[in-house]
């Protein structure tokens, strides 16, 4: 609910929709900021600036018998990749940030 998870949330999630490309295995995903996919249309479905929805668009070959284990454990375990891509951020650009300062403070000096 952080503002600047919000932020990092969103950039991940576009670059995740984008890097599916590369990968001609994993599913198509879809991604709405603010406002509900049109599956939730006529729902209670809540809007707002810090919510967003992800949709993956499975196709037979996620679910047959041999991968659809596999499948469910991706997708059930996807908020928790999300949530440590986001924390992994964060403390990347905060690395990088102390680093620029330190940098700055040896010209001042």
């Amino acid at each position: 609910k952080d503002d600047d998870d919000v932020v990092i949330g969103k950039v991940f999630m576009q670059e995740f929709k984008e890097g599916r490309r590369a990968s001609h295995t994993a599913p198509q995903v879809l991604f709405s900021h603010r406002e509900p996919p049109l599956e939730l249309k006529d729902t209670d479905a809540a809007v707002g600036d810090n919510i967003g929805y992800i949709t993956f668009v499975l196709f037979p070959r996620h679910t047959n018998a041999s991968a659809r284990d596999n499948t469910i454990n991706l997708i059930h375990t996807f908020r928790d990749y999300l949530h440590y891509h986001i924390k992994c951020s964060k403390a990347y650009i905060h690395t990088r940030m102390r680093a620029k300062t330190s940098d700055f403070l040896k010209v001042l000096n």
